[in-house]
């Protein structure tokens, strides 16, 4: 009867959490600024293989939803780290034995992070702006918020997951490592499918970035993905209802775990 209450208690304590580290938002926003700006200059010359393959616009308008992706993944699979705090300053062990359900706890904390993830995100686009980037209907700005939301929802999962099982705080930083950016680069971020080779395409399409960066670029471009916005929000929606399912089934059994 509590769940929702329960919820929302933890993601308002990871939320004020956040509020205290300024420094921590500015630097998790430094990748991406960099990325929008340096990247989608230096790459500028590339316009006509992404015309080629059926994008009719800059570099920069192309590339700019991959950083909006870029800058979910990375927050969402970073905030996990907070877990690994509270198991090791002794805050979960008050959580576990009070009258708290566990999947709640793990609701809150990747609702949190998803929070925060969608934020920044917000951050990004409005950087996008400033240098230039246009979108096709600037109303568009708010489902991108909740796809990105959605997309956030999924990656905070696995993170949470990983804190919950982690050993140490190496093996998070390895795990979370491991996956961050091999999943952004093997994706149409920063150039369509069609320009990779046949296997890396192929991986793409079992990665639920690919259809959250499509969605995104078409609704801020306007132009066709090629792939059905349906059929990515599906895939998408699938991917964090299956993450969250495992999320908290892992982090009710592993959490109260020695770290």
């Amino acid at each position: 009867m509590s769940f929702g209450p329960d919820v929302y208690a933890i993601f308002w304590r990871e939320m004020k959490r956040y509020r205290k580290s300024k420094s921590g938002v500015l630097i998790r926003l430094i990748q991406p600024a960099v990325w929008i700006v340096v990247v989608g200059n230096t790459f500028s010359g590339t316009k006509p293989l992404i015309q080629a393959a059926g994008f009719d616009g800059e570099y920069i308008e192309f590339m700019a939803a991959g950083v909006i992706v870029l800058t979910a993944i990375f927050t969402s699979i970073f905030g996990g780290v907070n877990t690994l705090w509270d198991r090791r300053y002794g805050f979960m062990n008050k959580a576990l034995v009070s009258p708290i359900s566990r999947s709640s706890l793990a609701l809150g904390k990747m609702l949190a992070i998803s929070t925060v993830s969608v934020l920044q995100a917000s951050l990004i686009i409005g950087i996008s702006l400033a240098i230039g980037v246009q979108f096709s209907d600037y109303a568009m700005i708010i489902p991108i918020m909740a796809v990105v939301l959605l997309f956030s929802l999924g990656f905070s999962g696995i993170s949470v997951m990983v804190a919950a099982t982690a050993k140490s705080q190496e093996a998070f930083w390895g795990i979370i490592n491991f996956l961050g950016m091999p999943l952004f680069m093997i994706s149409p971020a920063l150039f369509p499918l069609e320009l990779l080779p046949e296997w890396l395409a192929t991986l793409a399409k079992f990665n639920p970035a690919t259809y959250t960066i499509l969605m995104v670029r078409e609704m801020m471009t306007g132009v066709p993905s090629g792939v059905p916005a349906a059929l990515s929000l599906g895939i998408l929606a699938a991917f964090v209802a299956a993450v969250v399912v495992v999320a908290g089934w892992t982090f009710t059994r592993d959490v109260n775990r020695p770290f």
